[in-house]
């Protein structure tokens, strides 16, 4: 079995003699798994966004006439026991009406013998609840007695999960290209340095070379290339982060834990890649 330190010399002088090809394939990398990263970023605060605007979702349930005063606080206990239901706060008559001529000018509802806006008591959720969610809780509340109509935005609610989905799908699959461009430049650039190597393979083979001495410095060459890249570019990415500030809004970063995870799994990319690019050769 080769020893390490005879093992870490032989990926060093493998790289050392195809200088040109290892940079190209290191920056072409860097540039890709940057890419990469952004995109990380991008979903990142997207989904931040998302989730506050889903905080805050309101539900406005209104009241049929029927319902007498005196049932109000049993109907407001019931609405409480509702699971993620952290408050409610009632709106009279007087109330809606007032909110009306805020918003529609004063004397909207002159000349009428009453005030035919409903009774309604407005939900506030605990927690960040999505349409799916939302609509399970209408059909709970739709069949409480004394509940005419219930509204909680769900035209706008339906555009932000659609924008957030086709998003998400984008991403993935930018993230999929990109990966293929990873697999695919480690695959050529080990496959144009076996080539320039096929004689010496063969000689070594006919030697009796194991794969520590054949296969490993390719294959160390690939995980080494994709795990510094994807470090460096996280690097630089946390350096521009703190340099650069949003008056609107902070830019959420992954955890070092989960960069650090992402580099390890780019590196064993890089070691897919250089496999494919060196396969042949050893089969042959």
């Amino acid at each position: 079995m080769i020893r390490p330190s005879r093992f870490l010399r032989q990926i060093s002088r493998h790289i050392r003699r195809e200088k040109r090809l290892s940079l190209g394939s290191f920056l072409v990398l860097a540039i890709a798994l940057i890419l990469i990263d952004l995109f990380w970023i991008g979903s990142i605060n997207l989904n931040d966004q998302y989730q506050q605007i889903l905080k805050t979702v309101r539900m406005e349930v209104f009241l049929s006439d029927s319902v007498p005063d005196s049932a109000l606080p049993v109907m407001e206990q019931a609405l409480l026991a509702l699971a993620d239901v952290s408050s409610v706060s009632f709106t009279s008559k007087e109330e809606a009406a007032r909110i009306l001529e805020n918003d529609l000018g004063a004397g909207i509802l002159e000349g009428l013998e009453e005030n035919p806006l409903p009774r309604s008591y407005i939900i506030f959720f605990g927690r960040t609840k999505n349409l799916e969610a939302l609509n399970a809780l209408e059909n709970q509340l739709v069949r409480l007695e004394g509940i005419e109509a219930i509204e909680f935005g769900r035209p706008w609610i339906q555009k932000v999960e659609n924008i957030g989905r086709n998003i998400r799908r984008i991403g993935y699959a930018v993230g999929g290209l990109i990966l293929c461009v990873v697999l695919l430049t480690m695959a050529n650039t080990n496959r144009l340095t076996a080539r320039s190597k096929s004689r010496d393979f063969f000689q070594l083979r006919l030697l009796g070379a194991g794969p520590s001495y054949l296969i490993y410095p390719f294959l160390a060459e690939g995980f080494l290339s994709a795990f510094i890249a994807a470090m460096l570019g996280w690097v630089l990415l946390f350096y521009i982060a703190d340099q650069v500030t949003f008056s609107a809004f902070t830019i959420i970063l992954p955890s070092l834990g989960d960069t650090l995870i992402y580099s390890i799994l780019a590196g064993i990319t890089g070691i897919v890649g250089a496999w494919l690019g060196i396969r042949r050769l050893l089969l042959s």
